[in-house]
């Protein structure tokens, strides 16, 4: 892989009023570990942007607030996505050594830059394009409204998390890609002992069971694999078949790993907008009655869950040679993580950050990311975040919470619920059907 001399990021380097200079990194370093950013994640970047834009944490990461230091570093070509080039990768290594966990990461296309995640992305890309995505509509329709039909709408509690939240995108990512979604709880437990893939903080014993999940999860996708071989149809596991006669480097480890990119983030990250886009509205029932009144929000509404409370918060960049934000200039080899979550709430680019409001627009949130690593699945992401708000307030004249704790899994990146108790009641509720407004604009 050639160096190329970088250019710093114009919009983070002007140094306007709207990004003043960043200081010298003198200051305490942060401590992700610290339970605060489980509980109020907000909070804690609201308190580190007030010392500057940039910071390092304890494990010499560099941490990004800003909106536009994130975008640019998202957006740049010439920083790297695979984790291998940092200079401290075998020592935080977020992987186990050899185990089929780091095996299948390093075959990610998420881990990885041109030309392989140019060939990788163009198998899978032509799935997820809007129009391909519209597709999809009557489906995913189908799925939500039995997940709806089957919670209790007599005031009964149920949690909102296991029954649906946790179910609709694990259907949704196996119909999609054309496999048997078999035992839902197995499915589940594989998803989510995996997703410490992209969890800094995830200890030895979370990748020593994420390792065995994938191990598992990799043997059961092999199995489907062949299953699709035998009795070919047109899924998108059947075009990643078909690109390995065009493309013999597209081997069977590189297909399978991907698969279980898919399917992980096919479910984690939507199973945690559904939750907290949907504790924002509960939190906010001025913003939940207008839903109702007006469904044709229900996209800018999506739009404004992903910005107020992101099911990702953080993106990972690696300086292939020193990297220069104003006056501080990072190494070559360094890690660069762009914090989503505060990026989305920066008073420089969103006014009132704080306050929950589902007519913002323009939008430009960065919770799937930018540049060619943009989400894949972002246009199937919001389709199933607008048609689940549907059919729930289709359901339900009344939703409320039955539990008034909050409990968040005990993850700082995809971040999102353990459970949400909720309590409804059907009865004339209405909304969703309603003509749907030109798209809301938001970043990419």
């Amino acid at each position: 892989m050639t160096l190329q001399a970088l250019e710093a990021p114009t919009a983070a380097a002007a140094g306007d009023d709207r990004n003043p200079p960043i200081p010298h990194l003198a200051g305490e370093l942060v401590d992700l570990r610290d339970p605060a950013w489980l509980t109020a994640p907000r909070e804690q970047a609201r308190r580190l942007r007030e010392r500057g834009r940039v910071h390092r944490d304890t494990q010499g990461l560099w941490l990004l607030l800003g909106h536009a230091d994130c975008r640019a570093v998202m957006q740049s070509a010439h920083l790297s996505r695979d984790p291998r080039q940092h200079n401290g990768y075998a020592r935080l290594r977020p992987f186990i050594a050899g185990s089929a966990l780091e095996q299948a990461a390093e075959r990610f296309m998420l881990f990885s830059d041109a030309p392989v995640h140019t060939r990788l992305r163009r198998v899978v890309a032509a799935a997820f394009t809007p129009a391909a995505t519209r597709q999809l509509r009557e489906m995913v329709a189908a799925s939500a409204r039995a997940l709806a039909a089957a919670l209790p709408a007599d005031g009964t509690p149920f949690d909102f998390m296991r029954d649906f939240a946790q179910v609709l995108p694990i259907r949704v990512v196996c119909d999609l890609l054309g496999i048997d979604a078999g035992d839902f709880d197995q499915a589940k437990a594989w998803s989510e002992a995996a997703a410490c893939l992209v969890e800094p903080l995830a200890s030895r014993a979370d990748r020593a069971e994420g390792a065995r999940a994938v191990a598992e999860l990799t043997a059961y996708l092999a199995a489907q694999v062949a299953r699709r071989r035998l009795r070919p149809g047109d899924t998108v596991l059947d075009r990643m078949i078909d690109a390995q006669r065009v493309d013999p480097a597209f081997n069977d480890d590189e297909l399978l790993a991907n698969l279980i990119l898919l399917f992980i983030a096919g479910h984690e990250t939507t199973t945690n907008l559904l939750g907290n886009g949907l504790l924002a509205l509960l939190r906010h029932p001025e913003q939940l009655a207008l839903l109702r009144r007006e469904p044709a929000l229900l996209p800018c509404a999506v739009e404004e869950m992903l910005r107020y409370e992101s099911p990702t918060n953080m993106v990972a960049r690696i300086t292939r040679a020193p990297w220069t934000m104003a006056d501080i200039t990072v190494p070559a080899g360094e890690a660069l993580y762009c914090m989503v979550g505060a990026a989305n709430h920066d008073p420089a680019v969103f006014a009132e950050p704080e306050r929950f409001d589902i007519r913002r627009n323009p939008n430009p949130q960065l919770a799937f990311g930018g540049g060619v690593h943009y989400c894949v699945g972002a246009p199937l992401a919001r389709l199933e975040a607008e048609l689940a708000l549907e059919v729930l307030l289709q359901r339900f004249a009344t939703l409320e919470r039955a539990d008034d704790e909050v409990r968040w899994r005990p993850m700082i990146n995809l971040r999102g619920l353990q459970s949400l108790w909720l309590r409804g009641r059907s009865g004339g509720g209405g909304g969703g059907g309603g003509a749907r407004p030109a798209a809301c604009l938001s970043g990419a």
